[in-house]
């Protein structure tokens, strides 16, 4: 069974000060699209774009604009990874695939202006909104993007660290293989495998997947994080793929930002040094 999802489409980054995030992400060697500003909202975003999949910087630009939740999520849990969206090519079709699947969802639209040199664009898209949790307790939107070509643009996909993709999402919960049932019925058999205590979850056919871990494994899947730290509870680390691993340290070190390598060579950067996330780099 695989549906009409596609993978992951984005994850999000919450922030208390967008601007500072902008300049941190550049810092890790990221290249930013231009400013975002929700239609209607009080948020606004950066976005990290690869060629299938991005990284969105969402925080508060307007104080007295609706935030869609975002201060009481970081009132909670503090900056860093607040969630994700699949992607689908129709957000509608999505919707009532996951509501025949026990997962309803109501549709709308929405669009965002990104300022732009020459004057502001607006992208526009429609968006399946989870009616009740998924297993877990987790709530992942779907996107659909109807304007394609205003945020896919070459130049904002080239970065210093040579990023190019999203490879997983990690979770931290408290028993991490009793999701495993759950989520095959809603995405079929197969698509949750489960080595030792962890739990890797696909969202239909395309990129990406999540990582379900205890806090105690945090360790073993972000190096970064001390055993005996304290670990993010839900949304908690980022892993990507870059072309080169080198290339990627390199950036990192001409950021001033500190990190570790495995003996994989795949790269760890600590949460206080990525606004919150356990970000990870392995090779393309």
């Amino acid at each position: 069974m695989i549906g009409p999802l596609r993978g992951i489409d984005h994850a999000i980054v919450g922030t208390d000060d967008l601007e500072a995030a902008r300049r941190l992400w550049q810092r890790l060697g990221f290249t930013l699209s231009p400013r975002g500003r929700h239609k209607g909202w009080g948020t606004g975003n950066y976005c990290v774009m690869f060629a299938h999949d991005y990284v969105e910087l969402l925080g508060q630009i307007d104080p007295a604009g609706f935030d869609n939740g975002l201060a009481a999520m970081l009132s909670a849990e503090g900056p860093g990874l607040l969630g994700f969206a699949w992607a689908a090519e129709k957000a509608a079709a999505a919707a009532e695939w996951l509501g025949s699947r026990g997962l309803p969802h109501t549709v709308k639209d929405l669009s965002r202006f990104i300022e732009l040199p020459s004057g502001n664009v607006e992208p526009r898209f429609a968006l399946a909104m989870p009616d009740v949790p998924y297993p877990g307790g987790f709530k992942p939107f779907v996107t659909e993007h109807l304007s394609r070509d205003l945020v896919w643009r070459p130049e904002w996909q080239s970065h210093p660290n040579e990023a190019v993709g999203i490879e997983s999402i990690t979770c931290v919960v408290e028993a991490p293989l009793a999701l495993q049932a759950p989520f095959e019925a809603v995405f079929g058999l197969g698509s949750a495998v489960a080595t030792d205590d962890t739990l890797a979850v696909r969202g239909g056919r395309g990129g990406g997947f999540l990582m379900f871990v205890t806090a105690a494994d945090m360790t073993f899947m972000h190096p970064a994080v001390a055993p005996d730290e304290p670990v993010r509870k839900g949304y908690a680390g980022l892993t990507l793929r870059t072309a080169s691993l080198e290339k990627c340290a390199e950036a990192l070190k001409a950021g001033g930002i500190e990190f570790d390598r495995d003996r994989g060579a795949a790269i760890h950067v600590p949460p206080e040094q990525a606004g919150g996330v356990a970000l990870a780099f392995t090779q393309a």
